[in-house]
């Protein structure tokens, strides 16, 4: 899934391999342009309880896998091109 990418490239500009997109989040101001640091951690946690680890009787629509997947496919790539 894209958001794995989005922590593993998340890690890769801060040299920690260890750190959760959380913790990276809030110990790199400026990674990613405030507000939308504060809008990704809401997306990150959204896509963790409704996407990544899908709730028993929950289903997750096609639309809105499409706009989490772009989304994290969108960050994946600024942080690419920023590092």
């Amino acid at each position: 899934m894209r958001w794995g990418a989005l922590e593993c490239i998340a890690r890769d500009c801060v040299s920690d391999p260890k750190a959760t997109l959380g913790e990276i989040l809030k110990s790199n101001p400026g990674l990613i342009p405030a507000p939308l640091d504060k809008a990704l951690g809401q997306v990150w946690g959204y896509a963790s309880e409704f996407a990544r680890h899908v709730r028993e009787g929950r289903e997750v629509s096609r639309e809105e896998t499409e706009l989490v997947v772009g989304l994290a496919a969108t960050i994946c790539t600024y942080l690419a091109r920023k590092r």
